[in-house]
């Protein structure tokens, strides 16, 4: 799973001459594909070419992106990248869930295939959860793929709303194509972060403060265990962040695991 950009090109040239039957415009994918970004990559890189590129071969009205850990029927979000999507629903994910509350997401685990989740024709196993937030926060119709590595039990998941109904196979052969792409972007956000962690660089109170973060403990645990305000502990992951050259918790911990 420890693919590169140049594997995941190779992959989505090899489904692209399997997938002219369906009818997709693979000029414009090439166009997206020689616009992937090389080298170091950052989260904002992932969202240029999603809005861009990405979008000329495959329109949508908003992304959803996350690379994260499946362990005991547990979802860990690891790393999450999202365009066109409220605040609001943004708010109501969590980084880290079951997988039976989610049954797209349980299915797509099981199967390992692109889906489709009309909400005016929901496939059988769409949650009551998922058909309300789509109700709530009118994203339309949504299109689900990703990446699974069952030997490392990690994977990429991709989300695109709003996108046209009336075709679901061109669709589906589109996500075949865009899925290992993306992973190999997320697979190089997770070493970017990975180079750039010197713990080091931090007082001893702060990676005491690391160390409660790696257990997963939320910032009023680890006030109490400090004996400390939750805003002193904000503002030193504040201090931890800067030191850091990170902008959040879950690229800490990505990297330190």
């Amino acid at each position: 799973m420890q693919g590169s950009k140049g594997g995941a090109r190779k992959q989505a040239k090899a489904v692209a001459t399997a997938s002219i039957s369906s009818g997709l415009d693979l000029k414009a994918w090439g166009d997206a594909l020689g616009a992937v970004p090389a080298g170091a990559i950052a989260e904002s890189q992932i969202v240029s070419w999603v809005e861009g590129p990405l979008r000329s071969f495959f329109p949508f009205e908003r992304f959803l992106g996350s690379y994260g850990r499946l362990s005991g029927g547990r979802i860990r979000m690891r790393n999450l990248v999202t365009s066109g999507h409220q605040p609001d629903f943004i708010a109501t994910l969590d980084t880290a869930f079951d997988l039976a509350s989610r049954g797209c997401f349980a299915w797509w685990v099981q199967n390992r295939a692109a889906f489709i989740l009309d909400p005016a024709a929901p496939p059988p196993f769409a949650s009551k959860r998922e058909l309300d937030e789509i109700r709530q926060f009118s994203l339309g119709v949504i299109a689900a793929h990703g990446v699974v590595d069952p030997f490392a039990s990690t994977g990429t998941y991709i989300s695109f709303a709003g996108i046209a109904a009336d075709d679901p196979v061109r669709t589906r052969a589109s996500l075949n194509l865009i899925a290992p792409v993306l992973h190999a972007l997320f697979l190089a956000t997770e070493q970017v972060a990975a180079s750039a962690i010197d713990l080091s660089k931090l007082t001893d109170r702060q990676r005491q403060l690391v160390d409660l973060a790696l257990m997963g403990l939320p910032d009023k645990t680890i006030a109490a265990r400090l004996g400390i305000s939750e805003n002193t502990v904000g503002n030193h992951f504040r201090g931890i962040y800067e030191r850091l050259g990170i902008s959040k918790r879950s690229q800490l911990i990505a990297a330190l695991k």
